[in-house]
């Protein structure tokens, strides 16, 4: 037993005592909003630390995340006294990468005597593009100038921010310091080269800050004269859906009326939300139109959506045949081969060779070439016995003086082979010549194959 006791107080001597710093830290003031645009972007505390251990020590301040902390020296706190430590805390660059909004992380004060404290600070990140919020005033119908609000939406100031607004109806650009939680307003001269219909319009956004560059859209609405905003939106293509809503910026009531325009085939796939209050026929196209009473800030949608998916398919399909029937009519000749296997009394592999020609335009001077495969012989007999045979280059030659529009010829022979064919045994396409309106022309047939298994001599 006494040497049981004797080991464990030996290990208990082994293992080094992490203690405890006994301090009391509150935070009492605080910038900790970074924009991630800026070079060495860091956020600063403040913190009121007080010494509650009974001796005087020295202290680091650290943190062991993608934080850096300063000061990076040693400070001391007496024991019972009370400090106010301003602190420095840089986030990495991968933090400034890909982190926004809230990003806590945990820091260690580390006494040399006293041992260790830990607690969290906590930093907020934004892209400027984020920090600012940029407002475009309504343009009602015939104004001539607009205001653009930029308002600096965080505790910190931004310096040398150039912003560029671009949209149909202004160009505007300004390069502006921004003070903690500012607002500037600035009047934007309208310059529009025609009248364009009334309806929400994007204005795109750019921002420059320290050489970086970032950019985000919002929006205006160009109001009717008589106060009503149009909002349409078109999306798809084979279904297409859009939506058109009237809503009364005024502070009258007033009238809301869509219209739109189908032809007699397009209705017959089209759906609407509402039921329209007319329809008129002129021609070909029909006319609906939807109307309503609005109050004060209330609004009208009306979505129509027309699915083209069997008419798609129905054209698709024409034109097809269309293409296939033009691509036929405009063929001179065609010629087909084919192949068929042959038996034959001594167990030789024999084949038959059909070659169909069909002539779609009148043609003179044709000559209808085939070759034999090198290890295949041909058979005395033909079905039309050819012109020529040149066992040297091992073509089958036939000459036909003319073919006449949709005139059709068929030319077979037998090849075989006292060689035992396994798997895929494939034959060469045939070609032939001819003349059509005094011009030389060559056309090929396609290339046959055939599948086959072993066979006895």
């Amino acid at each position: 037993m006494n040497n049981k006791l004797m080991i464990i107080l030996i290990l208990a001597l082994l293992i080094p005592i992490v203690s405890s710093a006994n301090l009391q830290i509150e935070q009492i003031e605080k910038k900790n909003i970074i924009l991630t645009e800026l070079e060495n972007a860091n956020a600063t505390f403040k913190l009121k630390i007080t010494n509650n251990e009974n001796r005087d020590d020295q202290f680091q301040i650290y943190s062991l995340v993608s934080v850096r902390m300063y000061p990076r020296e040693l400070f001391t706190i007496k024991s019972g006294e009370t400090i106010i430590l301003d602190v420095t805390a840089a986030p990495y660059s991968n933090i400034l990468k890909e982190k926004r909004g809230i990003y806590a992380f945990e820091y260690e004060l580390k006494g040399k005597n006293t041992g260790f404290f830990k607690d969290t600070l906590a930093v907020r990140l934004f892209d400027v593009k984020d920090a600012i919020e940029i407002i475009v005033d309504e343009i009602p119908f015939g104004s001539t100038q607009t205001k653009i609000t930029i308002k600096n939406k965080e505790k910190i100031e931004i310096k040398d921010l150039r912003i560029v607004a671009k949209s149909k109806f202004f160009e505007f650009s300004q390069t502006l310091n921004l003070n903690i939680e500012e607002t500037q307003t600035f009047e934007v001269p309208i310059n529009l080269q025609k009248i364009i219909p009334a309806g929400e319009y994007e204005v795109e956004l750019r921002y420059e800050l320290n050489d970086k560059k970032s950019s985000k859209t919002t929006t205006l609405n160009y109001l009717e004269e008589s106060g009503l905003s149009v909002t349409e939106s078109s999306e798809g293509l084979i279904i297409k859906k859009n939506v058109v809503t009237k809503k009364n910026e005024g502070n009258v009531p007033a009238t809301a009326i869509i219209k739109t325009q189908k032809n007699i085939l397009t209705r017959l796939f089209t759906v609407y939300s509402d039921k329209p209050v007319s329809s008129k026929r002129s021609g070909i196209f029909v006319d609906y139109t939807w109307e309503k009473e609005l109050g004060v800030g209330e609004a009208y949608t009306v979505k129509i959506v027309t699915n083209y998916t069997l008419p798609f398919i129905i054209l698709l399909l024409i034109l097809s045949v269309g293409v296939f029937v033009k691509f036929i009519s405009t063929k001179k000749v065609s010629i087909n081969k084919r192949v068929s296997f042959v038996k034959t009394r001594g167990g030789e592999f024999a084949l038959k060779i059909a070659l169909r020609v069909k002539a779609n335009k009148n043609i003179n001077n044709v000559v209808i070439v085939d070759r034999i495969p090198g290890h295949a012989k041909v058979f005395n007999k033909f079905g039309i016995q050819p012109h020529r045979i040149d066992e040297a280059s091992r073509k089958l030659e036939w000459d036909i003086s003319n073919l006449s529009a949709g005139e059709e010829r068929v030319f077979t022979y037998v090849i075989y082979s006292k060689i035992n064919i396994i798997g895929s045994f494939g034959l060469p396409a045939a070609s032939m010549h001819f003349e059509h309106n005094g011009k030389r022309e060559q056309v090929f047939s396609n290339k046959t194959y055939f599948a086959a298994e072993t066979t006895e001599n």
